[in-house]
C-alpha cells in the first residue's frame, strides 16, 4: 500500500466511525494556536505600555491579558477532557467495525496463517500501539503546529527576513534528522514484530491459570520459560540498540536547534542595538522565535509518533480491502426438506490434498444421520460445508435441490443450528448462554431436557448465574460434561430444521450419554439431525449411517444393514469398541 494513499484512507474512515471526534479536535488545535500566537505577545505588549509610560494601561494589560489566558486554559483543559472521552469513543467503534469486518470475512481466512498474523497486526497496532489516537492527534497536533507557525513566522518576518531564512535551514535539517529517524524506526518495528509475537505466546502460555495442571505433572514449563527468556533477550537487545539509535537522531536534532536560536539571537541582538530598536519588538521577536523553536520541536516529536503510527494502521486498511463474504443468493430458505451433496470434493486453502473426494449422497426431513469414519476421514469438514463455512472445491451442495449459495446468507443460517467440538461457552449468564431469545422458564426446560437442570437448579442464582470467574466472583465454573448439555441445549433453543451435533457428548460420562441418545430422537423432535461420534454405539440410534473413509464414501446404510457386512469398515469399528467395553 502507498504511502500517501494511508493517511487520506485512514482519515476517511476514523472520521466516518466518529464524526465529533474530529470536531473536538480541530478546536482544540484551534484553542492551542491562539494560546502559543498570545503568548508570545503577551511580554512585549506590556513592555510597550511601560516604554511609553502608560502605567495605567500596562494594569490594565495585565488584566486582560490574564482573563485571555484563563479563558484559553480553561478551554484547552475542557478540550483535553473532551478528547480523551472521544478518543476512548473512537477506540472501541474502531474496535468494533474491525470485529464486524473479520465476522464478515470468508471463514476460511481466519484459519490461513496470513490473514490469522495480519489480524494480530491490527489488533497490535490498534491496542497495543494506540495508532488510532496517535494518528488521529499527530494530525491535528501537525495543524496546530502549522497554524502557530504561519502566525509566528510573519512577526518574524516583519522584524527582519534573514530570521526565516535561518528558521527554514534549521528545520530543513530537522527533516532531515527526522526522515532518518523513522526509517530507523519502521525498520525496528518490521523486525521486531515476529519476534515479538513469539515473545508475546511463550508470555501468555506460562502465566496462564489453564495450563497450570499441565506445568506441575510434566517438564515443559522450563522449556518453555526457557525460550520465554531468550525471546525476551532479543526484544530487549532489539530496544537497546533502537534507542541508541534514536537518542543519536535526538541529540542532532537538539544541537540544530540550539545552534539555530544562537544565531538568531545574535541577529536580533545586534539590529535591536545597531537600529535602535524598542525593548518591546525585540521581546516579540524573541518570544516568536522561541515559540517558533519549540513549535518545530514539538511537530518533529509528533511527526515521529504520526509517520510511526501510519505503518501501524497500514494492516486496518489491509483489512478492511479484503473482499467480505458475497452472499449474493437472494431466495429465502423457510424449510429444509432435503440436503444434497452432488459430486462434492474439497480441499483446505493453501493445499491440493482433498479432504473430500468427489462424494455424493441425500439426507431427507425428519432423518437422523450418523456420520463415521476414522480421524481425519472428512467427518468434520462435510458438517462445515453444509454451514457455508467453506465452499466445495468441485461439485455443488443443494438444499431442497437448490444450490446453497442462491440461498439469502441470513435466513439460510436460521435454518442450521449446530455443536462443534469446540464449542465456546461466554461470560454471561446461564440462560443466556442457551438464548437472549428465550425467557428463563424455556432456558429450564431446555436444561432439563439435556440433563443440566438439577445442577443449574442447585446453583444460587440459578440461570441468572454468570457462567465464568473472569470478571464476577459470583460466577460459576462447571464441568465440561455440563457445559456440553447447555452448549447442546442452546442447539436445541434454535427454531432450526437441522440440528448438527459434532462430538455432542465427548465430555459426557457413558450414563449422560446414554440418556441423550435415548431421548435424542425426542429432543431433535421433527428436526432433521446430523451428529459426529467416536462412540460407535451413538449409530444405533439413528436412521442411517454415512461412513466416511479417506474422504469418500464406503456405505451409507441403517445400522442393522451394515452389521451385516463383515469386512466393511463401520462392522471393524463398531466391533472393535464392542470388544473393548466386553472386556
Amino acid at each position: 500500500m502507498e504511502e500517501k494513499n494511508v493517511l487520506p484512507r485512514f482519515v476517511r474512515f476514523a472520521y466516518q466511525a466518529h464524526k465529533k471526534f474530529f470536531y473536538v479536535m480541530m478546536f482544540s488545535s484551534l484553542v492551542t494556536s491562539a494560546q502559543t500566537i498570545f503568548s508570545a505577545y503577551t511580554i512585549s505588549l506590556l513592555i510597550g505600555c511601560i516604554e511609553k509610560g502608560q502605567l495605567e494601561r500596562a494594569y490594565q494589560m495585565v488584566a486582560l491579558i490574564a482573563v485571555v489566558e484563563i479563558i484559553l486554559l480553561l478551554l484547552n483543559k475542557l478540550m483535553k477532557r473532551l478528547l480523551e472521552i472521544h478518543r476512548v469513543a473512537m477506540q472501541e467503534i474502531i474496535n468494533q467495525k474491525t470485529s464486524e469486518k473479520i465476522m464478515s470475512l470468508p471463514f476460511a481466512y481466519l484459519e490461513d496463517p496470513y490473514y490469522m498474523e495480519l489480524k494480530k497486526n491490527v489488533q497490535m497496532g490498534i491496542n497495543n500501539m494506540g495508532a488510532v489516537y496517535l494518528l488521529c492527534d499527530g494530525f491535528f497536533k501537525i495543524i496546530s503546529n502549522i497554524l502557530s507557525l504561519a502566525g509566528l513566522g510573519l512577526i518574524i518576518f516583519t522584524f527582519d527576513p534573514v530570521l526565516v531564512a535561518i528558521l527554514l535551514i534549521g528545520i530543513l535539517l530537522n527533516i532531515i534528522l527526522v526522515k532518518l529517524s523513522m526509517r530507523s524506526q519502521i525498520r525496528f518495528f518490521h523486525e521486531l514484530l515476529p519476534i515479538n509475537y513469539k515473545y508475546g505466546y511463550y508470555m501468555d502460555t506460562i502465566i496462564s491459570d489453564k495450563n497450570g495442571k499441565d506445568f506441575r505433572l510434566y517438564s515443559q514449563f522450563n522449556l518453555l520459560f526457557k525460550k520465554f527468556n531468550g525471546f525476551a533477550e532479543i526484544v530487549a537487545s532489539y530496544f537497546t540498540s533502537f534507542n541508541l539509535e534514536q537518542s543519536f537522531y535526538q541529540t542532532l536534532i537538539s544541537i540544530v536547534r540550539y545552534v539555530q536560536m544562537a544565531f538568531v539571537y545574535a541577529l536580533v541582538g545586534i539590529k535591536t542595538i545597531v537600529t535602535m530598536t524598542n525593548i518591546s519588538s525585540f521581546s516579540l521577536t524573541v518570544s516568536a522565535a522561541i515559540s517558533f523553536s519549540d513549535c518545530i520541536t514539538n511537530m518533529i516529536q509528533v511527526s515521529s509518533n504520526f509517520m510511526r503510527s501510519i505503518e501501524y494502521v497500514k494492516p486496518l486498511l489491509e483489512l478492511l480491502d479484503i473482499q467480505e463474504d458475497q452472499h449474493e443468493g437472494k431466495v429465502e430458505l423457510k424449510e429444509i426438506r432435503s440436503i444434497t451433496f452432488d459430486h462434492v470434493s474439497f480441499a483446505y486453502p493453501n493445499t491440493d490434498k482433498l479432504i473430500l473426494d468427489d462424494i455424493t449422497f441425500t439426507i431427507y426431513r425428519n432423518e437422523k444421520i450418523s456420520i463415521v469414519g476414522l480421524n481425519g476421514a472428512g467427518k468434520t469438514t462435510i458438517v462445515k460445508l453444509i454451514c457455508r463455512l467453506y465452499e466445495p472445491t468441485k461439485g455443488q451442495i443443494l438444499i431442497n435441490d437448490v444450490p446453497i449459495c442462491e440461498y439469502d446468507h441470513r435466513s439460510y443460517m436460521s435454518m442450521v443450528s449446530s455443536v462443534f467440538q469446540d464449542y465456546k461457552m461466554f461470560a454471561i449468564t446461564i440462560k443466556d448462554n442457551i438464548s437472549f431469545h428465550i425467557d428463563e422458564e424455556k432456558a429450564r426446560e431446555l436444561s432439563y431436557d439435556t440433563g443440566v437442570g438439577e445442577v443449574i437448579e442447585q446453583l444460587p442464582n440459578k440461570w441468572q448465574s454468570i457462567l465464568s470467574k473472569a470478571y464476577d466472583e459470583k460466577g460459576v465454573e462447571l464441568s465440561g460434561g455440563q457445559n456440553q448439555k447447555i452448549a447442546i441445549a442452546r442447539a436445541l433453543a434454535k427454531p432450526a430444521d437441522l440440528l448438527i451435533l459434532d462430538e455432542p457428548t465427548s465430555a459426557l460420562d457413558p450414563i449422560a450419554e446414554a440418556e441423550i441418545y435415548e431421548n435424542f430422537n425426542e429432543l431433535a423432535k421433527e428436526r432433521m439431525a446430523i451428529y459426529i461420534s467416536h462412540r460407535m454405539s451413538s449409530s444405533i440410534f439413528c436412521d442411517r449411517i454415512l461412513v466416511i473413509d479417506g474422504g469418500r464414501i464406503s456405505d451409507f446404510d441403517t445400522h442393522k444393514n451394515l452389521m451385516e457386512k463383515k469386512e466393511s469398515l463401520y462392522y471393524k469399528l463398531f466391533m472393535t469398541q464392542a470388544q473393548n467395553y466386553a472386556l
